[in-house]
């Protein structure tokens, strides 16, 4: 396959009866220009076999296995392997929107980053979550002064509702942090933040997030030495992401009510 237009990278942990769902989400996009990673992080079930069933079955899956070290080190093998012009992730419990990849670079144009609405899934509601409410551009600067006002929302902090340039991801050597527990994908956006000159909003959901919880998860953020680090480092990639476009002193306050609030939620 020449470099495909998209590179859609998928983490597999112990996700036998919802990775086909994710899998068949992602090929229904209808999209030639595009491969798809699938990095199996040390499965104890038979997530792998259904990867290897995948990639028999579609010349541009690709898949490999690793020992288990969480989904950082899973999504840094994937970007290892991705050659597309953009990166957009998957979690393999969750599904793609019909059109969402189309819509999402046709929004791209000469943008670094595009961010989404997405659907988030309680239950039996269907919830549209998203800040920007019109497909519009902004400069970097006119991106920060949105984010500031939430900052750790699931619309700015989350992978899943993004188009990444990799150009951007190779250029600055960006990865995810594994010896995060949680909050790795906040610190990767914020240091990607940095870099982009142009963002491109897409008012349309193309995603469905179904917000789960698991015990791993659950005792790590309560585990207070863990926690307090992971915190600081999240305050610390925030912080960093304003000083380096020159904006800190304006927007202190809500970068200081940022720390308030994950340390009060989390």
């Amino acid at each position: 396959m020449e470099t495909p237009l998209l590179s859609v990278i998928i983490p597999v942990y112990n996700a036998r009866e919802t990775l086909p769902l994710a899998l068949d989400s992602v090929l229904s996009q209808g999209l030639d220009d595009m491969e798809i990673i699938l990095v199996d992080d040390g499965s104890r079930d038979d997530s792998l076999d259904v990867c290897r069933d995948y990639a028999g079955r579609y010349p541009f899956i690709r898949y490999t296995s690793q020992k288990n070290g969480g989904p950082a080190a899973a999504r840094n093998t994937g970007l290892q392997m991705a050659s597309g012009r953009y990166i957009s992730f998957v979690d393999s419990d969750d599904t793609v929107l019909p059109g969402a990849f189309s819509g999402l670079l046709s929004s791209a144009g000469s943008a670094d980053l595009v961010i989404a609405h997405f659907n988030l899934l309680m239950g039996s509601q269907v919830l549209d979550r998203g800040y920007v409410k019109e497909n519009t551009e902004m400069n970097q600067r006119r991106f920060l002064h949105a984010l500031s006002r939430r900052p750790g929302s699931y619309y700015y902090s989350a992978l899943w509702n993004k188009l990444y340039s990799r150009e951007i991801i190779t250029r600055h050597g960006l990865a995810f942090d594994p010896r995060m527990s949680w909050g790795e994908d906040f610190q990767f956006n914020m240091r990607f933040y940095r870099h982009v000159r142009k963002v491109s909003f897409f008012r349309e959901p193309v995603y469905n997030y179904r917000r789960t919880v698991s015990g791993q998860t659950w005792r790590t953020m309560f585990e207070f030495n863990r926690s307090f680090a992971i915190k600081a480092a999240l305050y610390k990639s925030l912080k960093e992401l304003y000083h380096s476009a020159g904006l800190y002193s304006r927007y202190r306050p809500h970068i200081t009510l940022y720390i308030f609030n994950v340390t009060i939620s989390q």
